[in-house]
């Protein structure tokens, strides 16, 4: 479809079916982003103060917290509130979700989910304010880079391989606002060849998927001497996972555009992106994010720290110094593209490895994880491919966890990387770090080359409490 029909018909129809005032926001934040960052602050305070006013009142638990630290969040500086409240994490939405949640929003909170950095199923809610302006956000990133509302865009992310009638209306869907969805989870060498044949011929302005499964397909066109033409595209925006320099730089090389970084989790929101000129900006309108020290208080500008995020447009279950698992810092000065957006460094986060399966195509880490998180009575798990392409996955039964769960992970687990492949499920009590200390849901050992014999020697898993 045109991009100007995308642009201002389909887009805001759609939005305005849902509810949702995407394209206000996206205007307004196209203007905010070149306020001072003096204003940005004053923004954020009045913004910060009806949050935390709104959680007092409507949440229990934010109540109890403002209570037991004799705090008014109507009263004071909201910046220094802030700092005094502790920080909450996933076990605190999972174990306080409904005194978290805020029952009589308009519209009704919104249920997501994500298996999370520690491959924990996490249930969170949202409210249409909060999905408008980190749609807005979002739009207004790819703006940067000229890829308007409506230009044609080709996702590689997660997509099952059988699609439900919900997924097939969801393509419909895309296929009317110019998206075309490439499934990040088989990445057989005869899929890469259609996917670039498809990324030549629908000629997007963008590409947008993981850094590694983008990589993936640009190492294979350039082994298999394929070249793309696709003078229309203007930039790959990549997010999801760390994205090393080795990727950014086979990228660019292969499709011949910048690699522009987003940064942002599912449950913490969307909370930076690069610019032009290479600097992740905040969001800084819809999220306070802070850099804290093992005590959580806020660290200087320049040092790194853990990343907390406080969400301001989310009323539904207010995000409120949300720990993100990821260390990073905020740097000083103002970017030469003139926004006044602060800028951020992510030191260290999330990196997704590929799993292989039994014919030795890669699928992304992804199509295993969902597997796992939309069963109720799994609490935690680890899915860890050996070299030999077997599975082992350590599972945290909650209390109706039964055999039929096994079943049902076996069936999913092998459904995506073939029969062949040995799958061993293990009761266990707990999902501990690595020797690094960092959580990780997924561990891959083995090669899609049969190159096993040069990786080295694999780490041992603690041994389970219960094997099963």
């Amino acid at each position: 479809m045109h991009p100007w029909l995308v642009r201002h018909l389909m887009i805001p129809l759609h939005e305005r079916l849902l509810g949702r005032n995407t394209i206000a926001c996206f205007q307004e934040l196209m203007a905010t982003q070149w306020l001072a960052p003096d204003a940005l602050r004053t923004l954020q305070r009045a913004k910060l103060r009806e949050l935390l006013v709104a959680a007092a009142r409507a949440c229990p638990f934010h109540r109890s917290r403002f209570a037991e630290r004799g705090l008014a969040p109507d009263q004071g500086d909201p910046f220094d509130v802030l700092a005094c409240l502790p920080l909450i994490d996933k076990s605190t939405l999972k174990a306080f979700r409904a005194d978290l949640t805020n029952p009589r929003i308009p519209g009704g909170p919104i249920p997501f989910n994500t298996g999370g950095s520690t491959g924990e199923p996490l249930i969170f809610y949202f409210d249409r304010r909060r999905i408008a302006y980190d749609k807005a956000a979002r739009m207004r990133s790819h703006a940067w880079f000229g890829a308007w509302p409506g230009s044609r865009e080709v996702y590689l992310w997660g997509s099952p391989a059988e699609l439900s009638r919900q997924d097939r209306l969801r393509n419909l869907r895309d296929g009317l606002t110019n998206e075309k969805l490439l499934s990040a989870f088989r990445m057989s060498p005869e899929r890469m060849r259609d996917y670039l044949r498809q990324i030549e011929t629908y000629r997007p302005v963008s590409l947008f998927g993981y850094p590694s499964s983008l990589a993936l397909l640009c190492e294979f066109g350039e082994r298999e001497s394929i070249r793309v033409c696709v003078p229309s595209l203007k930039v790959v925006f990549v997010t999801g996972e760390v994205c090393d320099d080795r990727q950014r730089q086979g990228i660019e090389a292969y499709f011949g555009v910048p690699v522009a970084n987003g940064y942002g989790s599912r449950e913490g929101g969307f909370l930076a992106h690069e610019c032009p000129h290479g600097s992740m900006h905040v969001t800084a309108e819809s999220v306070v994010l802070e850099v804290v020290d093992e005590a959580g208080r806020p660290l200087p500008i320049g040092e790194s720290g853990e990343i907390v995020v406080t969400h301001l447009d989310n009323y539904a279950m207010p995000f409120i110094r949300y720990r993100t698992g990821d260390v990073g810092r905020l740097l000083p000065g103002v970017c030469p593209c003139g926004r006044g957006l602060p800028r951020m460094d992510v030191v260290t986060g999330r990196r997704t490895d590929h799993l292989v399966a039994a014919d030795g195509t890669l699928a992304h880490a992804l199509s295993l994880i969902y597997v796992l998180r939309e069963i109720d009575a799994v609490h935690e798990f680890r899915i860890h491919q050996r070299r030999d392409r077997s599975v082992d996955v350590l599972v945290v039964p909650g209390p109706v966890f039964r055999d039929e769960h096994r079943v049902q992970i076996r069936r999913g687990v092998q459904r995506r990387l073939g029969e062949a492949i040995p799958v061993r499920i293990r009761l266990v009590d707990a999902v501990e770090p690595l020797p690094s200390g960092k959580h990780c849901y997924v561990i891959s050992e083995a090669a899609g080359d049969g190159s096993a014999a040069s990786l080295p020697e694999p780490a041992t898993l603690a041994e389970p409490a219960r094997a099963g």
